[in-house]
């Protein structure tokens, strides 16, 4: 029975991650809500900023109060006008970020984005048409957040459509001309036609409500809910629903609010009055959401280091109850996920305040509490005794159990996710590969150039921080005897896994890293040479793989100085380099191949064919080394043509007196043939899988 109940719990817990998987999927694959999403990332150091000044504005200590506008007011002044370009101008940096997120998601090139932000920031400006002039400045702030999310995202929308317009866009008009000009030329009609549209609405909506513009329709529409709703519990549970469900969707539910809580919420009043106080003490313990559970529930639970971290990097200010961080870095808007607790576990707070105050807990007089004040101090002032702190810690308690059962789920979520933008970019990668050519993803705006660009700032931490590693595979003679191994690279992300060793390799080319990389997997090599050699009684190699970008620099100095310094032989390191590299055949790439053939180092041609290329190599002086190619051996049982293939290449090489050996040997179905055709050298699964040096070393204790 109970192992019934546990079957139905874990399948529920199941579906749940699975629908959740998808519709997170839909949102980051909705063009208009990953736009919301990434405009609003964009704003968070802006929206940090201007938090942190208000946070220190409004530090609860009378004492810091005068000290910062009396005795040194420059600091009160200098954090008024960091708030002021910050908060104050809100509205129009996110009219901004909206449109340059839009054009991002259209791929649209950097020249084209300034018509969007154009566009967008004059279709905002027509909604201050007939707006008093002391209100103006506040939809310039915090008033005119949601407007200018709305139309920044339908103005770039609509701009975007009449731009596909063909008579609209005067394309033919442009032929012949610059860049600019020409986007400069067909943006004239679909941005003029766009403005007077918000223009027409904005007079429109003037002359239907009287001279009311939308920010005070907002506003009365609010307040006559409210007035209906009363002061009691009710109304309490809607603020607070409604500020947290604004916070989802992308707007900032406690400006959006903003008029309520000042107007509608007495600092004192009836038997079960809700104060803007007992909202600041009991449910913006560490920000909207009461995020404070939920950083505790990171640092107790999060399994993963880029949770760990971003916790790390929010406890300075969610204490002051500031938590764009987690809002945005999470992210909580617009996730699915969190969203559950980030509403339910405000509504406890605010059920549990009041019933606290309905039992006499808590007195239905508290004293007034700002926004800032952390958890705990906020609880004792504002009730003027401990209940107030007993309160908050259950509260937290609750909170905490709450949110770690979404957080885990989130979590694997996330992971997921990643490493499926990570296989996608693979397989892009791969198909360029085989086509020969080479993928820009760094510089790509859409998210397989966000998660590249993540990725490489990652390698590069990663490799000054040695966590990439070598794995050994083994290689062994026709008696089964093991004559050495080739080095694999590998790297196990903390977050996303196993990352696929040409990945790696390509973003080290790109990133400009490649030389320190391929130093760390020499230096590595080199040393497991030493410490196999002395466990082994017989000449023992490893091979390491180089790209044609590795003869770019003096890789021959480094390798030359490292085998002295572990006094390990030249002939003990063989270098192994692919057909398609060497299809650049450079003097320099000759040059640099003959110094370290020189040197009395093996060379190998890996993904050895039966191309042009292949016999022209074959035949040349340069390889020692011939690696079969893996797509021939892996069907070698399958396709007789493979055989022949095979057959032949093992019988010119041998006349050549080059050594072939066959990777992919993953049964003794294959092993047998490969014998059979006269291989020298075998690699794959049937012999042993790539295994770090430890355990190499064991098969020589």
């Amino acid at each position: 029975m109970f192992m019934n109940e546990q079957q139905v719990l874990m399948n529920s817990e199941q579906l749940f991650t699975n629908r959740a998987m998808e519709l997170l999927y839909r949102i980051e694959n909705n063009q208009f809500l990953s736009v919301i999403r990434r405009a609003l990332t964009m704003l968070m150091p802006m929206i940090l900023t201007g938090a942190v000044a208000q946070a220190i504005l409004n530090f609860p200590n009378d004492a810091f109060y005068l000290w910062i506008t009396t005795e040194h007011a420059w600091i009160s002044v200098f954090l008024d006008m960091v708030n002021w370009v910050t908060y104050g101008m809100l509205s129009i940096i996110l009219a901004v970020t909206f449109a340059i997120s839009y054009s991002i998601q259209r791929r649209e090139p950097v020249d084209k984005m300034i018509f969007y932000i154009v566009t967008s920031l004059a279709s905002f400006s027509t909604q201050l048409i007939g707006v008093k002039e002391d209100a103006m400045w506040d939809i310039l702030g915090n008033t005119g957040y949601f407007v200018a999310m709305v139309i920044g995202l339908l103005s770039c929308e609509l701009f975007f459509r009449l731009g596909k317009i063909e008579k609209i866009s005067l394309r033919k008009y442009t032929i012949g001309m610059d860049a600019v000009l020409v986007n400069a030329i067909q943006s004239i009609l679909p941005a003029a036609i766009t403005i007077l549209t918000f223009a027409a609405f904005q007079c429109a909506l003037l002359h239907i409500t009287g001279g009311r513009d939308i920010y005070t329709l907002w506003e009365i529409g609010l307040e006559e809910i409210f007035a209906r709703v009363g002061d009691g519990y009710l109304s309490a549970l809607l603020y607070t629903l409604l500020v947290h469900i604004f916070w989802i969707l992308g707007f900032h539910g406690s400006h959006m609010m903003e008029n309520v809580s000042l107007g509608h919420f007495s600092l004192v009043g009836g038997s079960i009055t809700f104060s803007k106080s007992m909202f600041n003490t009991y449910v913006m313990i560490g920000g909207c959401g009461t995020t404070m559970c939920l950083l505790i529930a990171i640092f107790l639970f999060a399994k993963k280091k880029r949770m760990r971290n971003l916790g790390k990097l929010a406890f300075p200010i969610v204490i002051f109850n500031t938590n764009e961080i987690l809002n945005f870095g999470i992210p909580i808007i617009l996730n699915p996920v969190l969203a559950i607790p980030f509403i339910c576990v405000p509504v406890l707070a605010v059920t549990l305040s009041c019933g606290a105050a309905v039992l006499g807990i808590l007195s239905t007089t508290c004293n007034e509490t700002s926004w800032t004040m952390p958890v705990f101090v906020s609880g004792y002032i504002g009730s003027g005794s401990v209940a107030g702190v007993v309160l908050q810690v259950v509260i937290l308690a609750l909170g905490v159990w709450i949110y770690m059962p979404f957080l885990k789920m989130y979590e694997k979520i996330y992971s997921v996710q990643m490493q499926e933008k990570i296989e996608r970019m693979l397989e892009e990668l791969q198909k360029c590969e085989s086509r020969g050519e080479n993928p820009d993803f760094l510089h790509r705006m859409d998210d397989t150039g966000m998660v590249t660009r993540s990725l490489l700032q990652e390698l590069k931490i990663a490799i000054r921080q040695k966590e990439l590693c070598l794995l050994y595979q083994p290689q062994v003679d026709a008696d089964g005897k093991y004559i050495g191994a080739e080095a694999l690279l590998r790297w196990n992300h903390p977050e996303y896994g196993f990352i696929y060793p040409p990945l790696i390799i390509y973003l080290a080319k790109e990133g400009g890293v490649l030389p320190d990389l391929e130093r760390m997997i020499f230096n590595t090599a080199i040393d497991a040479i030493r410490q196999v050699s002395r466990r082994c009684d017989r000449p023992f190699k490893v091979s390491v793989n180089i790209t044609i970008q590795s003869l770019n620099w003096d890789i021959e100095e480094y390798i030359e100085e490292k085998l002295a310094e572990y006094h390990v032989s030249t002939k003990y390191l063989w270098l192994e380099i692919t057909e398609q590299d060497m299809l650049t055949n450079s003097e320099q790439v000759i040059h640099k191949i003959r110094q370290l053939k020189d040197a009395g180092h093996k060379l190998l041609i890996d993904d050895f064919g039966m191309g042009h290329t292949s016999l022209m190599y074959l035949q040349s002086e340069y390889f020692d080394v011939v690696k079969l190619d893996g797509s021939l051996v892996r069907d070698l049982t399958k396709k007789e043509t493979n055989q022949k293939i095979v057959a032949s290449v093992i019988e010119l090489a041998k006349k050549l007196n080059v050594k072939v050996v066959a990777e992919y040997v993953e049964n003794e179905e294959i092993y047998q043939l490969l014998s059979a055709m006269g291989c020298d050298w075998y690699q794959g699964y049937f012999f042993g899988k790539p295994m770090p040096l430890e355990k190499l070393l064991e098969k020589f204790s």
